[in-house]
């Protein structure tokens, strides 16, 4: 009898499959690669509400849907928090920035990066939307090297003259505007960082301070393990048509991953966005 091995290291992070890529770029990516499922979200979402009456259900049916959606349209959220969903996700820099503020909590993982360079996603503690339920652990630029990709924008935006001024369009930009050149100078300018980066850790200089010079439009990667109540709440804020573009695009993306479970508590996008 042949005994198959298995290594014990860290494999290198690569899209899991079934991920999307909402920015085009064939960079980012966004996988859903775990969820808990001895028990649907819908039904759990209802037992768990009914459990206050000594009652469970064993098939969601249409009335259970309106109950579902009766709880979180009332904000009635606690049996929300029963259900768990893991994404592995790549994003630039500042799209993780905007997201962070939707953890708690933390882990240790062990990966590895391009090259073969071990590395710890350190774990760490954010208490921000305590009672959503989340877990964020991110490659650390402190333990290796990051690598030389980035997010650069196809279509450029301005900010209006006027009005929201965290809102950005195409068509705030002067007309004539060279979308083309501008890309272009940004994929120079990023180049060139990354090569005083490399520079500075040639010369000895710790990762956790040669990395202060990059842009935040550098790719890196998160797990993050969040709560059914966590994800809409996200989507909320996300989806929204003053969200920035590209956190919108992987809220996008989050929801088509989720639509199915969405669809089955009578969730629907419109209700997400407050449209209907």
């Amino acid at each position: 009898m042949r005994i198959r091995s298995f290594s014990a290291k860290a494999r290198k992070l690569d899209a899991p499959p079934g991920a999307l890529f909402p920015l085009g770029d064939q960079i980012g990516f966004i996988g859903l690669v775990d969820w808990m499922h001895s028990q649907k979200a819908g039904l759990k979402v209802v037992n768990a509400a009914r459990i206050s009456y000594n009652r469970e259900k064993q098939m969601m049916t249409d009335k259970d849907r309106d109950l579902a959606r009766f709880l979180w349209v009332h904000g009635h959220t606690s049996p929300y928090r029963h259900t768990f969903y893991t994404f592995h996700w790549k994003a630039p820099l500042f799209v993780f920035r905007q997201a962070w503020k939707y953890q708690v909590g933390g882990a240790w993982r062990e990966y590895e990066m391009r090259g073969g360079e071990p590395i710890t996603a350190k774990a760490f503690d954010i208490l921000v939307d305590t009672d959503k339920g989340c877990s964020w652990n991110e490659i650390s630029g402190r333990y290796v090297a990051l690598n030389d990709e980035f997010y650069i924008p196809k279509v450029f935006r301005g900010n209006p003259p006027h009005g929201n001024k965290q809102s950005s369009t195409q068509d705030a930009l002067p007309s004539g505007f060279d979308h083309i050149a501008e890309r272009k100078l940004m994929e120079a300018e990023c180049k060139r960082t990354y090569q005083l980066y490399q520079e500075r850790l040639e010369r000895g200089v710790a990762k956790e301070i040669a990395r202060t010079l990059l842009p935040q439009s550098i790719y890196t990667q998160a797990y993050w393990t969040v709560s059914l109540q966590g994800i809409i709440h996200f989507l909320e804020q996300r989806l929204k048509d003053d969200a920035q573009h590209e956190i919108r695009a992987y809220a996008q993306a989050i929801y088509s991953l989720m639509e199915d479970d969405l669809t089955e508590l009578g969730v629907s996008k419109h209700l997400v966005t407050k449209k209907d």
